[in-house]
């Protein structure tokens, strides 16, 4: 087939850097995006001449001189997925839309629930299965991370269990309305829904979360405790069987990374527009205990991790290519080495 033709519904947090990394490929083509009101996002959309569909009223975009090309169904007939970005839960109805057209695909986020499509896509764990498959979902950026290190320790070690403690930001960096200041707020359930979300993905590893809230914007942070049926020797070993997949990318306080802080300013400096698309991994804070059990400190790019993934889910949908050819097509086109 030709290029695939794409439409992504929501040009947010998400949205907007889906839209960057589908101009970057060239097997795909970007249809245009969706709003809901016209905002400041809007202006690069349109300087990046990003054809623009509202699913509210358009006149509210003309009195602003944002030209648009119609509504979310006209963008629908003209495309062969729809990337929904929309806000959390909004699948469930804007799944009754899409269904009116049979030859579409459609790919939700990480913030669904599974059982909405009842396939959830990781690029390195089930990316065969995704073949044909007609709704997909990538999970979300926490699971993301997870999935990314449990599948490549798992080829080595075997694991016998993962246990993870997330400490989730409170809003994202331009939120200014929803946060919460010098407090701590836990998630009261055990598990919390990070590892039943793994497993979707990864059914047959044993791993338990616990959650909570902290006042930060800028990235997730993760402690993650695993224990293996093949215990590895020493961490240094565990590090070389990390680096070598380059979605995790270790980082190091030698380096000055010593908070989230030095990262972000990082991906804004090294031309990826403040995206880290790996997840990020201290090589100090790697180590095994008297028991082999490893631990290490993660840090997640909520706004940008799962990016790639959602490329690859297209790929993998419409069976473009195989899985490692896909993976190294996205690496290079998004500057991960």
């Amino acid at each position: 087939m030709g290029k695939v033709k794409v439409v992504i519904n929501g040009y947010g947090v998400i949205g907007r850097r889906v839209a960057d990394a589908i101009l970057k490929q060239d097997d795909m083509e970007l249809i245009g995006v969706t709003k809901t009101k016209p905002d400041f996002r809007l202006l690069e959309a349109k300087e990046k001449r990003i054809k623009i569909f509202t699913v509210s009223d358009k006149n509210a975009f003309e009195e602003k001189n944002y030209q648009v090309e119609g509504d979310l169904k006209d963008a629908l007939k003209e495309t062969d997925v729809v990337i929904d970005c929309s806000p959390k839960n909004k699948g469930v109805e804007n799944l009754e839309v899409y269904k009116q057209f049979p030859n579409l695909k459609v790919i939700f986020q990480g913030g669904e629930s599974h059982n909405l499509t009842n396939f959830s896509f990781n690029s390195q764990c089930n990316y065969d299965e995704a073949k044909e498959k007609k709704y997909a979902r990538v999970v979300s950026c926490n699971t993301t991370a997870l999935c990314r290190i449990i599948s490549q320790l798992n080829k080595f070690y075997k694991i016998k269990k993962a246990r993870v403690a997330v400490v989730r930001r409170s809003a994202d960096p331009g939120n200014s309305k929803k946060s919460i200041i010098n407090s701590w707020e836990p998630k009261l359930e055990y598990p919390s829904h990070h590892s039943p979300d793994v497993t979707t993905v990864i059914p047959d590893i044993k791993i338990s979360s616990l959650a909570g809230i902290a006042p930060m914007t800028a990235m997730h942070g993760h402690m993650l405790f695993i224990e293996f049926y093949n215990q590895p020797n020493t961490p240094e070993e565990v590090i070389k069987n990390l680096e070598c997949n380059p979605r995790i990318k270790i980082i190091s306080s030698e380096e000055g990374f010593s908070t989230t802080a030095q990262i972000k300013d990082f991906s804004v400096s090294n031309g990826r527009k403040g995206n880290m698309y790996e997840v990020c991994i201290w090589k100090e804070g790697i180590g095994l205990d008297e028991d082999s059990e490893l631990g290490m400190h993660i840090a997640i790019d909520q706004q940008a991790i799962v990016v790639p993934e959602t490329i690859d889910a297209i790929r993998a949908m419409f069976g473009l290519m195989e899985k490692d050819e896909s993976i190294n097509k996205t690496n290079a086109n998004l500057n991960i080495s």
